[in-house]
């Protein structure tokens, strides 16, 4: 299903199944995103994008330094290995330490952030699953492939509630911005679930969303 993102640039989205696929222009922080995401997979590390960077991925007009990504939790070795690789690009923020950052950080439910080389922003804030709402975000993930490149993101519904949850202005936005464009695709079931799981009133929902019967 064909549809058209009127957000910072106008788009065309193909939506099928669990794979979204579109073509831009990539700014600085898809561009990171994008990169982040690919030196995970081949390290073999199953991921997700989730929050503010999703609105932005499709085209909403606003502000960001930030980029949050989950990861299922691997053996030190695993992420030894994606740390050695990443830092042939990107340095982690942090931590100079790939035990520490393992250990002090990521074990103990903290992120790890990561950027370019000699900047602080954007940057890529690095997480291990905690949540049952981050096993399903991993388990549910969609396929957004931009400009023929792969990034697996959160479930919209769950990206929707979630950001109703938060229910600061931007965030209210943000899933308005999601709604809006991906209304004929959502499960509406699958979202008031979210909502409900998440005490976020359903009739506050439908007033933040313009959601109807």
């Amino acid at each position: 299903m064909g549809i058209m993102s009127k957000g910072k640039v106008d788009m065309e989205i193909d939506f099928k199944d669990k794979t979204i696929s579109f073509t831009r222009e990539l700014s600085k922080l898809d561009e990171l995103a994008l990169h982040f995401s690919e030196r995970l997979s081949s390290t073999g590390i199953k991921h997700v994008f989730l929050s503010g960077y999703i609105a932005i991925l499709f085209g909403r007009n606003r502000m960001s330094e930030d980029i949050d990504v989950v990861c299922e939790v691997v053996p030190f070795e695993t992420f030894d290995a994606f740390w050695k690789d990443i830092h042939k690009t990107l340095d982690c923020i942090i931590t100079s330490d790939a035990r520490k950052a393992y250990d002090d950080y990521l074990n103990k439910g903290l992120a790890v952030r990561f950027a370019h080389k000699g900047e602080f922003i954007p940057n890529v804030e690095m997480k291990f699953k905690s949540t049952q709402m981050h096993n399903e975000a991993l388990s549910l993930a969609l396929d957004v492939v931009v400009n023929e490149q792969h990034i697996p993101i959160s479930p919209l519904e769950q990206q929707i509630a979630y950001k109703l949850f938060m229910a600061s202005e931007k965030d209210i936005e943000d899933a308005r911005f999601l709604f809006k464009l991906f209304q004929e695709n959502l499960e509406m079931g699958k979202l008031s679930s979210y909502l409900d799981s998440l005490e976020v009133p359903l009739e506050e929902a439908r007033k933040h969303l313009g959601w109807s019967e």
